[in-house]
């Protein structure tokens, strides 16, 4: 049984988990941080929005400043189509699991809206990069216009309609104007036109971008640090949640998706962010809507916290 343990998989994974480890220490510096008082509630906002308004619009942007060419065309195009079949599967599984975990009538809305929506930019575009290189990030980009449209429609009826909320699930359009939504579909039309942007500009997209993936990783390990940490694991529930978020969400993508997509990145893409921790946002909508926060964010901390378990396996398995 000696090739078990020497094995070339075990090496792999090794290498998979060394590079999810850089990213996990940066949200550990994050951590430290806030809990330290370098960081106040009020920074890790403000840092937050400018992630979100400044420096993930930029990465967008910059990244497709690439040349066209029809097969960019046509992965562009299925990936559209392959991002809502994954909200399709994930909405069947997030229905369901619920149901069959037992959970309790207040934990419907939060427990569904977890596992139809990931982290899929303040984690799920670090962790790309590392796994596929930064021509990730393009279909990244193009993969994540489906979540802001859903995520504060669909995702606000989800958490609401048996969750227990304060008043009645209405779709926002306001919450659809965001800087990153809007930039995507502006890098689009300037990929699409073969628009280069002029070097002065474009450098400065450049360093903007290169400071996404760390600054967005100490964000969200300063994001973590704010919750109260004596109600987190106590939770069972919570633990089949992220198993079905982290294992068998990814898992069953793959076993859909890959008759029908060839390209190793673009399913990569699909499987990586479907395997992605709970979205930050849930507990913010949550409180938005007082629709049970605290098991918003119990469920955040603990499927972030093992992710780092799971997606090694992940990068190993995909690259």
């Amino acid at each position: 049984m000696y090739w078990i343990v020497r094995g070339p998989w075990v090496v792999d994974y090794f290498i998979a988990l060394n590079q999810i480890l850089i990213l996990f220490l940066l949200i550990g510096v994050g951590f430290f941080c806030r809990r330290v008082g370098i960081l106040h509630e009020t920074s890790v906002t403000s840092l937050s929005k400018f992630l979100l308004h400044i420096c993930i619009p930029a990465m967008i942007i910059y990244s497709m400043q690439i040349p066209v060419t029809s097969e960019l065309l046509q992965n562009s195009e299925l990936l559209i189509v392959a991002a809502f079949g994954y909200y399709a599967v994930s909405l069947v599984v997030a229905w369901f699991a619920p149901i069959l975990l037992r959970a309790r009538h207040e934990e419907y809305g939060v427990f569904r809206f977890m596992l139809v929506f990931s982290n899929s930019m303040f984690m799920g575009f670090p962790v790309l990069s590392m796994i596929f290189g930064p021509e990730a990030i393009f279909y990244a980009a193009i993969f994540n216009i489906p979540f802001t449209i859903l995520a504060y429609s669909l995702g606000i009826w989800l958490l609401t309609v048996h969750g227990g909320g304060e008043g009645r699930p209405v779709f926002q359009p306001k919450l659809l104007v965001n800087a990153a939504f809007f930039l995507t579909f502006v890098g689009l039309a300037l990929f699409l036109t073969s628009t280069t942007i002029p070097d002065p500009i474009n450098g400065s997209l450049e360093l903007l971008a290169s400071v996404t993936t760390p600054l967005s990783l100490v964000v969200t390990g300063g994001f973590l640090a704010q919750l109260d940490m004596s109600r987190i694991f106590g939770n069972v529930r919570q633990y089949f949640v992220a198993g079905i978020r982290l294992l068998v969400l990814p898992a069953l993508v793959y076993v859909i998706f890959s008759p029908f997509i060839a390209d190793p990145l673009i399913l990569g893409v699909v499987v990586v962010t479907a395997g992605m921790p709970a979205a930050t946002n849930t507990v913010m909508l949550a409180s938005e809507h007082r629709v049970h926060p605290d098991i918003a964010a119990q469920g955040v901390f603990i499927t972030t916290l093992m992710s780092v378990v799971t997606l090694p396996f992940l990068a190993m398995f995909l690259s």
